[in-house]
């Protein structure tokens, strides 16, 4: 599957606009974060399981299964940095399939604070209504030998793999194979919203 170009630049539209730049003079201002996206290169999603991470300067970065990625910033409270995981997912709560916002399905999204001692505050996503990605996949942080926190993604069987029918994507005009329902049936038969 495609990272979403639309998505992307909706949220980095509405990350200028709402405010998301976080410029202020606390502890992490100018550290850096390690991101580490331990999800399987095999996913149901054609080129699936990639992390998108939106950063406090409106930008994003793609990180690819079993890879790294290193951002610099003050993400020290809400909305801190935005990760999704780049599979098709059927939103929390019952919704048609749908193009218009909220779209569904979508992505998975989050927002995450780090504090100076690497502890992660989660909220769900400040856009959209995808499935939080704390509930898809195991967000956790450490602060490494030398001082830098790394932010871990790991899988959170089965619902990393939970994906809509054949990963079947919402109506949009570049994609090919639309979801037609019903919502909350899943590729590998799990149970959907995840408990």
């Amino acid at each position: 599957m495609k990272v979403r170009t639309l998505l992307s630049i909706t949220c980095v539209l509405f990350a200028a606009a709402s405010g998301c730049r976080i410029g202020s003079d606390a502890a992490l201002t100018q550290n850096s974060i390690t991101i580490e996206n331990n999800l399987s290169p095999v996913s149901p999603c054609q080129n699936g399981n990639t992390v998108t991470v939106f950063t406090a300067d409106g930008g994003h970065q793609t990180i690819n299964p079993e890879n790294t990625k290193s951002i610099t910033g003050d993400y020290s409270s809400l909305p801190g940095l935005g990760i999704q995981v780049n599979n098709w997912y059927w939103t929390q709560t019952e919704l048609p399939v749908q193009a218009e916002s909220p779209q569904n399905p979508d992505n998975s999204g989050a927002q995450f604070a780090v504090s100076d001692s690497c502890t992660l505050t989660s909220s769900p996503a400040w856009y959209g209504k995808g499935i939080e990605t704390y509930g898809i996949a195991t967000v956790t942080a450490y602060k490494s030998t030398t001082g830098e926190c790394v932010i871990t993604i790991d899988e959170n069987q089965p619902y990393t793999d939970a994906v809509t029918p054949g990963c079947c994507a919402p109506p949009l005009p570049e994609m090919e194979n639309v979801c037609t329902g019903p919502w909350g049936v899943t590729n590998n038969g799990q149970s959907w919203p995840p408990q």
